[in-house]
């Protein structure tokens, strides 16, 4: 993956992260350089969720405080559907097992008409026989998460995303610098007599 790529997933980390405290989520990284990482390694593989979320649901009948407690990866990716149909597959062999219930929230500046900047995979929901699809993150009712919420964050994705795309065009096609005229007496003549229109 390009820098470029990696810079927008690290964004949309954080644009994730402010939707879910917003939706009234206490979120903790779970990524390596979390000390989290060690309560989850009695999995088969090496992955591990960017982000462990939970949020209060009440209480038990005995006044008990509930919770519901969420993993979820983030993933920054252009073309969304193209990525599920080139990857889904392994996307569900290597981490599904482990991690059924993973809410898989992808990030994209460039969404197919009508949809959302922000858009949810639940590998619970899954089937390895079906192709893999999402829904916008406010459709998943059982998150809780209200659109305003995302429309918001979706301005902000779309204003910080399109500026990394310019300032990456212009790393790769650099403007040129200023080109010095000489001044010879026909181009002087004109000045002045521009000069001479304008007084």
């Amino acid at each position: 993956m390009d820098h470029l790529s990696t810079l927008k997933g690290r964004i949309g980390e954080a644009f994730v992260e402010t939707v879910l405290r917003q939706a009234f989520y206490k979120v903790s990284r779970l990524g390596r350089e979390s000390q989290l990482q060690h309560m989850f390694k009695n999995r088969k593989s090496e992955f591990l969720p960017d982000f462990l979320v939970w949020k209060g649901v009440g209480t038990s009948s005995e006044g008990a405080p509930l919770h519901r407690i969420l993993c979820v990866e983030v993933k920054y990716r252009a073309n969304v559907q193209e990525y599920l149909r080139q990857f889904g597959a392994e996307l569900l062999s290597n981490i599904g097992e482990d991690w059924p219930e993973l809410y898989v929230i992808f990030v994209t500046d460039q969404p197919d008409e009508g949809r959302s900047c922000f858009q949810l995979l639940h590998l619970g929901d899954s089937s390895a026989n079906a192709p893999l699809s999402t829904i916008d993150l406010h459709e998943a009712r059982a998150l809780g998460i209200g659109k305003g919420i995302l429309e918001r964050q979706t301005e902000l994705v779309t204003q910080v995303f399109s500026l990394l795309r310019l300032s990456s065009a212009e790393k790769d096609h650099p403007r040129k610098p200023p080109v010095k005229l000489p001044v010879g007496s026909a181009v002087s003549e004109d000045i002045q007599r521009s000069e001479e229109l304008r007084a």
